[in-house]
């Protein structure tokens, strides 16, 4: 047979797609989930958490996605955006559960996508600083207070009407009037998931299938196994108490004598015979059992892999070594980083920008013209205060200016206060350097200190040419393009 150089045979693949795509979007009353697991078995999700060694992989993974704190990053270094972030930011700490929140929403890397519907009312308060250094007054702020989590099988993508959410009350699929209100993270968001995304369901469906089976295997040889079989040679014609037996099927009369007496026998572990008949007992053959083991210890690997992109964090393993064990943290934090960093998308364009709307005149008013900010998701590991002052030496010997109050978070240590009693003695001076250099000799540590630098000169402006005046300070985009650009509702 010839070998074609260039085959045809893609052709199928690319027509029973797009036939297949039309037919989805086009020929049905609304868009039917792609999802492998969910049509293979509706509650996959539930019975998947039932199993702890995926339970803890599925749970460590979103609890490192959620973070343990939020940070509000301004649009730019201006004034202006820094104290539009501060207020944004002080209005986000009125969230009751807020990492509770982030974790349901993190489901969306397991089953393609989660929803939160978002809470809040108008209330008199003081948020963020103003500019010039003026006390804040009070304003009425639309405040958020509760995201509530919204299972994604109450929504639904129709052709005509889009996104429909089903009514409790009413028992009816209705359109959904206020995508605005919900908060709506997808994972793997591409055309053939027509919307919905696609989670690691899909492929965790299979393994926790086999290893449910495994199991059903493993409990079934548990008697086989520990308890091994008996064997018997007997006459045909004497039954279990020794006695002839007559009869044209007397040898299977016989057999079924010997099966009841066994029966009692593993019921009252008691058994008597005949001193002319031979009993052994055999034990369990241990390569099925090893099998098994071999079987399920695959599977969870498998799992634990697909879902953390490495063992160790929930599995032994069978390697002690530190760069293996450095290489798999590195895998999963990538995994980890990439989805907080989608999440924290998410929250951006539906959360913020939600409360940046509904306060933006205020923020105008007490910020000036400003850029909606940005969330951003941390993941602060607890560090020890001698590691981060010797990293603070060395910054400070190369030369790099560092800021006291991020000095200050970096060690675990507060600023101190008017009026507190300081350890040390000595007056606060402004330079950073020296206050390290006191911070390090507390903590036992060498810290060169150094002179500051002379600042430079200032440069002069150029000079206007042609009558034109010179260039003066230039505004931003007050960010109303961005607010346009928020879908009003969900993207297909």
């Amino acid at each position: 047979m010839a070998i074609q150089p260039f085959p045809t045979g893609s052709q199928d693949a690319y027509s029973r797609y797009v036939e297949s795509l039309s037919d989805a979007i086009k020929n049905r009353d609304w868009i039917y989930d792609p999802s492998y697991a969910l049509h293979s078995d509706s509650e996959i999700y539930a019975k998947v958490l039932r199993d702890p060694v995926t339970a803890h992989a599925i749970r460590f993974r979103k609890h490192l996605v959620a973070g343990a704190a939020i940070r509000v990053v301004a649009a730019s270094e201006r004034p202006a955006d820094e104290a539009a972030a501060k207020v944004v930011e002080d209005l986000l700490k009125e969230i009751i559960g807020f990492t509770d929140a982030r974790i349901s929403l993190a489901d969306a890397i397991f089953r393609g996508s989660a929803y939160a519907m978002i809470l809040g009312k108008r209330r008199n308060m003081i948020a963020g600083v103003v500019q010039g250094g003026e006390d804040p007054v009070p304003l009425n702020w639309w405040v958020p207070e509760k995201l509530t989590d919204i299972d994604r099988r109450r929504f639904r993508l129709t052709p005509k009407e889009g996104w429909q959410l089903w009514s409790v009350d009413r028992r009816k699929w209705e359109k959904l009037m206020h995508p605005e209100w919900f908060v709506r993270s997808t994972h793997e968001a591409s055309e053939s998931t027509l919307g919905y995304g696609r989670g690691l369901l899909d492929t965790l469906y299979f393994f926790q299938s086999a290893k449910a089976r495994a199991l059903q295997d493993l409990l079934a040889a548990t008697e086989r196994f520990g308890q091994g079989f008996i064997s018997i040679a007997i006459e045909n014609m004497r039954g279990a108490d020794g006695r002839p037996v007559a009869g044209d099927r007397s040898s299977e009369s016989v057999a079924a004598a010997w099966q009841r007496e066994l029966a009692k026998q593993k019921a009252r572990h008691i058994l008597v015979h005949d001193k002319r008949d031979e009993l052994q007992v055999h034990n369990g053959l241990g390569e099925g059992w090893q099998l098994l083991q071999w079987c399920l210890n695959y599977l969870d690997n498998a799992l634990v892999t697909t879902v953390l992109g490495s063992t160790l964090p929930t599995l032994e393993g069978d390697g002690g070594s530190r760069a293996l064990g450095e290489v798999q943290e590195n895998s999963t934090e990538a995994l980890v980083q990439a989805d907080r960093q989608r999440l924290a998308d998410h929250l951006t364009r539906d959360l913020v920008g939600l409360v940046w709307r509904r306060n933006r005149n205020q923020i105008m008013a007490q910020c000036g013209v400003c850029n909606m900010p940005k969330l951003a998701v941390d993941q602060r590991k607890k560090e020890s205060p001698v590691e981060a002052a010797e990293l603070i030496a060395k910054l400070l010997a190369a030369g790099v200016t560092l800021r006291a109050k991020e000095v200050y978070e970096k060690v675990g240590f507060t600023a101190p206060l008017p009026g507190d009693d300081l350890i040390g003695g000595g007056q606060a001076v402004s330079d950073d350097t020296e206050t390290l250099a006191s911070l390090g000799m507390d903590l036992g540590l060498d810290m060169p200190t150094r002179t500051p630098p002379v600042p430079a000169a200032p440069v002069a402006p150029p000079a206007p040419t042609n009558g034109s005046p010179a260039p003066g300070p230039m505004l931003q985009n007050s960010g109303l393009d961005l607010m346009q650009q928020l879908s009003a509702s969900f993207p297909v």
